[in-house]
């Protein structure tokens, strides 16, 4: 009976799944910026100033 069981395992064994391929990105694909608005400008200072505020 163990014999059967064991054909039986090597049948219903899960098969990995095969990898996606991610689509490789090249500059032709990467246009201009759009709808850029510059808000504002963060200097080294200011990162120091704002080191114990939550994000």
């Amino acid at each position: 009976m163990s014999e059967f069981w064991h054909k039986l395992g090597c049948c219903v064994v899960e098969k990995p799944q095969p990898k996606k391929r991610r689509r490789r990105i090249d500059r032709s694909m990467i246009g201009e910026p759009m709808n850029f608005v510059h808000l504002t400008h963060i200097g080294s200072g200011d990162m120091a100033a704002g080191e114990g505020l939550p994000m």
